[in-house]
């Protein structure tokens, strides 16, 4: 039968990818908790050595450095607004959450939990007010304006989209939510959910408009019947009102869709590294224990006259009546130390690579020249995943736009004019600029969207600059040949070199 605690199937696939990534992203406390869902027992091993196993452990979190790499280099520039970019919406962008983070924050928060998880929502709310007799001029007033909220991946349960006007739209779709109130001196948290309807509505005048209903759905106790004092625990409805908007203002940036709600995440294969490099460093911890203590052993050894074991410690003497019997230490020889070494530097060298391809430029049969000039066939999956961040982007800007009853002008987007330039390719654009290949400020705008020079850098100032040192570096050769008695002597006249 279900309720509205039900989730969908592609909540239920997404769920553990979910799960698998966010252990690892909170890292080595997280990894630990979740015990053996991520480092299994071995077979017979006791629960003491495996919790010395498990609490010796230290996470190498290789998912959060790829991720932060990734998310690091589109927005090490803010994010850029055209000139046409309505002035209603540029107001509100310092504060577009009102939580106080701007636009380049929260995209950047919003961004990061996309391209770690496959997709990642934004709720464009808008304060619950009475309608009655309001105008633009009260909201202004009152500062009452639409904003964004961040929406996990893992908090919408449910969603159910049709297609209307050649369109997918969201009809229906449930977010997960914890409230948090103070009930005297403590804190009690309330899980409810949020249910979200395009719904139709009629008019007085008889019109059906389109509105989007929201609920507010919490457990309580209920009577099983009228005629029955027994009760039980059910989710109902405690609130509920209608948004002034005919769509449901839900905006998903997927860095990888499959389907509605589903995707692959860029991170899944080097999170599943990930999790194999925790299990291996265990062992290899646990392997170094034991290779680091010899053990003492004997032969021909049997207990004392009285029947005790043989002790060992400072002070003791170790004898044996047995004249053949002896003493010795058994070490253990390195090779399993070894091979847990290369299989640990194999892992580590695979994951590295995960995260390198993401950002990789796509092969071209251009020349190399032309590759690193020509964006269009450099783009890496990581530019894409940005250029489909903009358009999501563009989206929520657009609801709250629509919130605002005005029409969304210009754009806004994260730059996604940047590559990365290995040591080859530098080389090819020095050597294609000292040919004269390509202009100066072609040469330094490449330099620029590659990281190499800072986002603000200054061509104009930069030219004035560097006519400024070529005046100051001729005028001492012009003083040197005009005063020197002996300089140009045995040569024609205007021959002396001049520094440029």
């Amino acid at each position: 039968m279900g309720d509205v605690s039900t989730v969908s199937s592609a909540y239920q696939a997404m769920l553990p990818k979910w799960l698998r990534i966010q252990t690892l992203l909170d890292g080595t406390d997280a990894m630990r908790a979740a015990g053996e869902t991520y480092l299994p027992k071995h077979e017979a091993e006791s629960d003491l050595r495996y919790a010395e196993r498990l609490g010796g452990n230290v996470l190498f979190n290789m998912v959060d450095l790829t991720l932060g790499t990734w998310v690091g280099k589109p927005f090490m520039n803010k994010i850029r607004y055209s000139d046409d970019f309505s002035p209603e919406l540029k107001d509100l962008m310092v504060d577009v959450d009102l939580q106080g983070n701007d636009l380049w924050i929260f995209a950047r928060d919003w961004f990061r939990e996309g391209v770690g998880k496959a997709f990642c929502h934004v709720l464009i709310d808008f304060p619950r007010i009475d309608p009655q007799g309001r105008t633009a001029a009260d909201d202004a007033r009152e500062g009452v304006r639409p904003y964004f909220i961040k929406v996990n991946p893992e908090n919408v349960t449910y969603a159910v989209s049709e297609r209307i006007n050649n369109k997918e739209v969201l009809t229906h779709v449930r977010i997960l939510e914890t409230t948090t109130t103070m009930v005297e001196w403590e804190e009690v948290s309330t899980v409810q959910y949020r249910v979200l309807d395009r719904v139709l509505r009629p008019l007085d005048n008889g019109q059906i408009v389109v509105k989007v209903h929201v609920g507010i759905w919490q457990q309580q106790e209920v009577e099983v019947s009228a005629n029955s004092k027994k009760t039980d625990v059910k989710w109902v409805e405690v609130d509920g009102w209608d948004m002034d908007i005919d769509e449901i203002p839900l905006v998903t940036f997927y860095a990888a869709r499959s389907a509605l709600m589903q995707g692959k995440p860029p991170l899944e294969d080097q999170s599943t590294l990930n999790i194999r490099h925790w299990q291996s460093n265990s062992d290899q911890i646990s392997v170094l224990t034991v290779a680091r203590f010899p053990i003492l052993a004997g032969s021909g050894i049997d207990e004392d006259e009285t029947g005790q074991k043989t002790v060992i410690g400072p002070y003791r003497a170790l004898t044996t009546a047995d004249p053949q019997g002896e003493w010795y230490y058994v070490e253990h020889t390195g090779a399993a130390i070894q091979a847990g070494k290369t299989d640990l530097d194999d892992l580590e060298a695979r994951m590295k690579s995960y995260g390198a391809e993401f950002m990789k430029a796509r092969p071209s049969r251009e020349t190399a020249s032309a590759r690193i000039l020509d964006s269009a066939e450099a783009t890496s999956p990581l530019q894409d995943a940005v250029a489909r961040f903009n358009d999501a982007m563009m989206t929520a800007l657009g609801f709250m736009a629509k919130w605002l009853g005005i029409e969304l002008n210009g754009k806004a987007e994260v730059p996604t004019d940047f590559g990365q330039l290995d040591a080859n390719d530098l080389q090819t654009l020095d050597a294609a600029r000292a040919r004269g290949d390509i202009a100066r400020q072609v040469y330094l705008k490449m330099l620029q969207q590659n990281g190499l020079l800072p986002n603000d850098f200054d061509y104009a100032a930069n030219e004035a600059a560097l006519k400024k040192e070529t005046v100051t570096n001729v005028r001492p050769a012009q003083e040197q040949r005009s005063e020197g008695p002996d300089v140009g002597a045995g040569k024609p006249a205007g021959s002396v070199p001049v520094e440029s």
